[in-house]
């Protein structure tokens, strides 16, 4: 695997950093964007649809009063009275033909198709009110008059005004109201004729200025969900584009609000609905826009912020890249340095270039070194001194043997060799005593060379264990010297590793060569026990102690203690006073 070096870490971190700050920024602000321009588009779209619901209501409000003072004008009044009562036909009558005041009231606004005057006998006058246009349905259809003898009905029912929607046979808007005399008896009725086209001139205008852009209309809506005005992308839509998006079923519902649906193209639209109050009818007004034009300033937005992140981003990296190499350089000296030092080159000083962290660390790194180059002059000195020691010793242990061999058994081979030359020249009786003579001298050289053995390697440690072996030791040596020395020991495992029994004799053996040597001292305790995964050795005399500030506490003697505790991985501590004796306490780890 590859190792990630801090330059490319610290590179990654900033650009993450960089990065999560610029997508939450960029989020928060398209967000934000987003939600203003919707609340903004929403506002728009209910100001259109309340202005155009307020226009629709009015027109009807306004022909409601039309119709009522037209019922009540004498002309009405006059033709009714005129009618046949005995007929019961459709009679048209031309413009020229209306009395001049109600010609003055109805002709300039162009609201109306027809006026119908009927009386009770069901006979029907009809005023075209607007020649220029032909209505299929106005003239000589039975079910158009029947449709005109209905709403009569319904007037006279409901003896008020009543307003009749649109429907497949009858594409035209009728309004009617009864016709009373002074003695407020219904005399007849009129009806007038609004075309959809008075509807659509208010629903259906498109300028650069109205806030509906290219895709935005308002139009009506039945509760049948066929369209009650013409739609601006569906030619002749009156009855015949069905409706049924959620804002129709809210309106019908009682609601009023704005939600982003699916309209009656199956386009995703923005769109804003409610009822209209007009009574007799039950239409809702809808104005929507496409949600693509209403949010095209977002998509803007978002781009432009996407371009703008990309910058920072990229400036981010720049920066991330420079601040990392600025970052890392002192690094990188301090490993180049540190390796010099991992192999021995203890000459190097870093130069400190900044009054921070990394410039406390060089510092710190120049005096590390300082110490270093010390402690290994001090371990190189320490080392050259144990080593010597150990050749000391060893030294000394050749010349004890040689000097062992000479002094004692040399002389006593050079005796025997000396009593075994006598023989050639004595008699059998003087032969026979020098032999029983060499005899001896051979039976005590074997005992000097099984002492000699014994020093080197004790059997009794081999045989019978470190325990016996300590104690042999120290019972031959008290006999030999005339100093008390007792062992104790205690819990002292039996599966204890032989190196370990052998290391344990050595320390014990050169401890009390110590003692004999330099202490001066009447009595010795030598004490061993096992005790949580460690074999503990005291050692600790009534001799005249010694001054660890004045002497040198590297000697052979001690320095051979030391290492060898040291090779044990365990621990190793003198105390000492002047006139009060001496103890050494060794705790070495053991795992069985």
């Amino acid at each position: 695997m590859k190792n990630i070096s801090i330059t490319e870490k610290l590179i990654f971190y900033f650009v993450l950093i960089g990065t999560v700050s610029i997508i939450l920024v960029g989020s928060y602000s398209y967000y934000f964007a987003k939600k203003a321009l919707l609340n903004r588009t929403f506002d728009q779209l209910i100001s259109l649809r309340l202005e155009k619901k307020n226009r629709i209501e009015q027109f009807f409000l306004d022909r409601e009063r039309d119709i009522n003072l037209i019922s009540k004008s004498k002309e009405i009044k006059s033709i009714i009275n005129d009618l046949n009562p005995k007929k019961t036909i459709l009679v048209s009558i031309s413009q020229d033909q209306i009395d001049s005041y109600l010609k003055l009231f109805i002709s300039p606004y162009g609201y109306f198709q027809n006026l119908y005057v009927v009386n009770s006998s069901g006979i029907i006058y009809n005023f075209n009110l607007n020649p220029s246009k032909t209505d299929s349905n106005s003239v000589g259809k039975q079910s158009y008059y029947e449709n005109i003898q209905g709403i009569c009905r319904e007037i006279e029912s409901s003896k008020k005004t009543v307003i009749q929607d649109i429907s497949i046979s009858n594409k035209n808007i009728h309004i009617g109201n009864p016709v009373l005399n002074e003695f407020n008896e219904t005399i007849g009725f009129i009806v007038l004729e609004i075309p959809i086209a008075a509807i659509n001139k208010i629903m259906f205008e498109h300028t650069e200025n109205n806030g509906l852009g290219n895709t935005g209309e308002t139009y009506l809506v039945s509760n049948d969900s066929l369209m009650r005005s013409n739609s601006r992308f569906k030619i002749d839509a009156v009855l015949n584009i069905k409706v049924s998006s959620e804002s129709v079923i809210n309106a019908f519902s009682g609601k009023t609000g704005v939600e982003i649906v699916q309209d009656y193209r199956d386009i995703k639209c923005l769109s804003s609905f409610s009822k209209v109050n007009i009574q007799g009818l039950q239409w809702a007004i809808i104005a929507e826009i496409d949600e693509i034009e209403a949010m095209t300033p977002v998509y803007s937005i978002r781009n432009s912020i996407l371009l703008i992140s990309i910058i920072i981003a990229a400036s981010v990296f720049v920066l991330a890249f420079l601040l990392s190499i600025r970052i890392t350089a002192p690094l990188k000296k301090l490993q180049k340095a540190s390796e010099q030092i991992g192999d021995g080159k203890y000459d190097v000083a870093l130069k400190v270039s900044s009054q921070d962290e990394l410039g406390m660390l060089t510092d710190t790194f120049n005096n590390m070194v300082v110490r270093l180059k010390k402690q290994s002059e001090e371990i190189e000195d320490a080392k050259t001194k144990r080593i010597s020691s150990l050749l000391d010793g060893q030294e000394m242990e050749r010349q004890r043997l040689a000097r062992d061999l000479h002094d004692s058994l040399g002389q006593s081979i050079l005796t025997a060799n000396i009593k075994l030359e006598q023989t050639k020249t004595a008699n059998d009786e003087k032969k026979q005593i020098i032999i029983t003579e060499t005899q001896e001298l051979l039976k005590q050289i074997i005992q000097e060379i099984r002492n000699i053995s014994n020093d080197l390697m004790p059997p009794i440690l081999a045989t019978f264990g470190i325990e016996k072996g300590l104690r042999n030791f120290c019972e031959e040596t008290s006999k030999n010297t005339g100093i008390e020395i007792r062992f104790t020991s205690d819990n002292i495992p039996e599966t204890l590793p032989s190196s370990l029994q052998i290391y344990l004799f050595r320390i014990s053996q050169e401890a009390i060569n110590n003692i004999i040597k330099h202490s001066a001292a009447n009595n010795v305790l030598i004490s061993m026990f096992y005790s949580q995964n460690s074999v503990f050795l005291t050692i600790e005399d009534d001799g005249k102690g010694f001054d660890f500030e004045k002497t040198d506490t590297n000697g052979n003697g001690i320095m051979n203690i030391k290492e060898r505790v040291k090779f044990l991985k365990g621990e190793c501590r003198f105390y000492s006073k002047l006139g009060k004796g001496t103890q050494i306490e060794i705790a070495i780890p053991l795992m069985i």
